[in-house]
């Protein structure tokens, strides 16, 4: 639309009279430099970027912000058509603010802890203007008014790369500041969840790069508001668990006194349906408690020593995983070390989740979104390390002297494990708790895996009941993956997986066609969260000179046979067995045990080799496959992290 001559006479000679209080404490020009940043991303040309920041700093600003926002039916209809989409404009602060909210209820520390909660809301309309588009492409997937999943997808995307414009102009001209890191980490979780992994990483490895050559991970000695320095010190926390939650491998110069504090933490919230006193707890005493988030934080750790486990696929070695000086033994050991340190407050049976309704788990959110995080990561940790898949690939070569503690060690971590998950899935199911965090998909898609082996056997009943826990993984991701892109994605893999093993699986040994292959590149891209991006990630990043083409590995067939089952006596299990969490758990393996037999071996020699990444036999991997996990499991022996 073209401005007649009236009306540009009209235009006062200093813009920044009309300026809100802080916009004129602050370097307009410099402001304004990146608001055009943003616009030309769109697609605008100059001249309609100039009428467009007449538009902005000529509207009224709401009493409620303090930077320009305009909506649609603001704007010329001239200035819309100029740019590819109109969706790069902010919202009205009506539309924001419930979108901070959003983002506040179902992201902050879930899983990244960025922002101090009790002012984020009264704080967003004063912060950068990318942490705001930022915070936007996130919290818009949870909004009941953009369910369209294609016009939503259009609005997360554009409302990201303004955002990422405006940062690495940032990046590259300063001043680089703690809004700065921020933003890149809420890109990287966009990117991330998108599919587009390498940029992900890109973002998040950029913000380590930041904090290590700004010190952040040092307490300043310039005077800061509480909030500042808290926020800064979530902002290094939330850098670190990016990256381990991710799955990357990075190093960091943490200082000698531990880094800055741990983020604060929310208490464990009193029952509702309990106000009275609670008996105190007696029980470790002595460990201080520092808080939900600072155990997060501590077993991300060990979490992403585990990621970086199952990224070797059961490479064989030297040293059997028994022994104390593999990577297997070490992980263990840390994790059973954080495990001490661990105040009884945070852990299971304190919790009386059984006893909490769906309405006290969402008005505390601010707490059960990291305690669920860390119950997820627990047991998704040991059933990684004990995974059937990597433990028959590693112990290849130690097969003729398993030890028999060990087989027993493993049977009941990946018995007990997988069962916590399927008990916590169902719990949500029971409180109809609405999950948002993207971390406890990839965990149910873990034991999906597991389930879907062990439901290749002979024994109805088992079978039965593993492709109902199999079934209910599978839902539980795709939920998730309603609001996360990557996880309907790994649902879908789940599905592909199971189609891949069903049409491969013999059930009769004694079958002429014995020469069957599974492609174990499908269970690799479910096991390895960071490898959960969409086909054409990489191709959208590199360019010619660059882009080589999807990485492709040597085929390999393995004789791998499931490990045998261990020798137990006594086989009978009492008929009455309930959950401590009251009638809503998971139960555990029911029937007997069947004998271990390593039959149906063919020569790798007979076998036709495909381009596989890794492949193994369909009927040596899934025969019998129910003897790893030992039957009749009961809760009372089951940990209580």
């Amino acid at each position: 639309m073209e401005h007649n001559d009236s009306s540009l006479s009209e235009r006062p000679a200093k813009r920044v009279r009309q300026a809100c209080e802080p916009c004129r404490k602050i370097d307009c020009g410099a402001w304004k430099e990146s608001w055009e940043l943003s616009l030309i991303i769109s697609g605008m040309t100059p001249l309609s970027i100039d009428e467009e920041y007449d538009v902005l700093t000529s509207a009224s600003v709401s009493s409620r912000g303090n930077l320009p926002v305009a909506g649609t039916s603001q704007l010329p209809s001239g200035t819309t058509a100029a740019r590819s989409s109109a969706s790069v404009i902010l919202p009205p602060w009506d539309e924001i603010v419930p979108l901070a909210e959003l983002y506040l209820l179902y992201c902050e520390s879930q899983p990244l802890p960025l922002f101090h909660r009790s002012s984020f809301i009264g704080s967003i309309q004063t912060r950068d203007i990318e942490i705001i588009y930022a915070v936007l492409a996130l919290s818009l997937r949870f909004s009941n008014s953009h369910r369209n999943v294609h016009a939503l997808s259009e609005q997360v995307n554009s409302y990201a790369e303004v955002a990422r414009g405006l940062v690495m102009k940032r990046v590259s001209e300063g001043p680089v500041e703690v809004s700065t890191l921020q933003c890149l980490c809420l890109l990287s979780l966009v990117d991330f969840t998108n599919g587009n992994t390498h940029r992900s990483s890109i973002h998040s490895s950029l913000a380590m790069n930041l904090a290590q050559c700004a010190n952040l991970g040092l307490e300043p000695r310039s005077p800061l508001s509480s909030i500042q320095r808290e926020e800064r010190r979530r902002c290094f926390w939330s850098i670190c668990l990016l990256k381990r939650l991710h799955g990357g491998d990075f190093t960091i110069d943490i200082p000698d006194g531990g880094g800055p504090a741990y983020p604060q933490s929310l208490s464990r919230p009193a029952r509702m349906l309990s106000p009275g006193p609670t008996p105190p707890d007696t029980r470790r005493s002595d460990i201080q408690d520092q808080g939900i988030l600072a155990y997060v934080i501590m077993l991300s750790e060990a979490f992403a020593r585990t990621a970086r486990y199952v990224r070797l696929r059961g490479r064989p070695s030297n040293v059997p995983p028994w022994s104390p000086h593999s990577e297997y033994s070490k992980i263990i050991a840390l994790q059973m070390d954080l495990e001490t340190k661990m105040p009884l407050t945070h852990r299971f049976k304190p919790a009386n989740l059984s006893d909490r309704s769906r309405e006290e788990l969402q008005a505390h959110r601010e707490y059960w979104g990291p305690w669920f995080l860390n119950q997820f990561m627990y047991h998704t940790m040991l059933c990684l390390l004990n995974h059937p898949l990597l433990l028959s690939l590693s112990l290849r070569t130690f097969r003729s002297t398993i030890p028999e503690i060990f087989l027993q060690h493993t049977s009941d971590l990946i018995s007990s494990h997988t069962t916590w998950i399927i008990h916590f899935i169902n719990y949500f199911e029971e409180k109809t708790f609405f999950v948002s965090d993207p971390l406890l998909g990839y965990s149910a898609a873990v034991v999906a895996t597991i389930e879907l082996q062990l439901s290749f056997t002979e024994n109805p009943t088992i079978r039965d009941q593993k492709r109902d826990r199999f079934t209910k993984c599978v839902k539980f991701v795709q939920q998730i993956g309603e609001q996360w892109p990557h996880m309907a994605r790994l649902a879908q893999r789940l599905q592909h997986l199971e189609d891949a093993v069903s049409a491969t699986y013999q059930s009769d040994p004694n079958a002429q066609n014995q020469s069957l292959l599974i492609d174990l590149s499908r269970f690799w891209e479910i096991l390895e969260y960071s490898s959960n991006s969409d086909a054409d990630s990489a191709r959208r990043l590199f360019g010619d000179s660059l882009y080589a083409g999807p990485s492709t590995a040597n085929p390999e067939v393995s004789q791998t046979s499931p490990l045998p089952a261990p020798t137990r006596i006594g086989e009978e299990r009492p008929a009455s067995l309930q959950s401590p969490a009251g009638g809503f758990a998971g139960n555990g393996n029911e029937g007997g045990f069947a004998e271990y037999s390593g039959n149906s071996l063919v020569s790798p020699q007979q076998l036709t080799l495909t381009n596989d990444d890794f492949s193994i036999l369909a009927t040596n991997f899934f025969s019998q496959g129910q003897e790893f996990l030992r039957g009749g499991d009961t809760w009372t022996n089951i940990g209580n992290f």
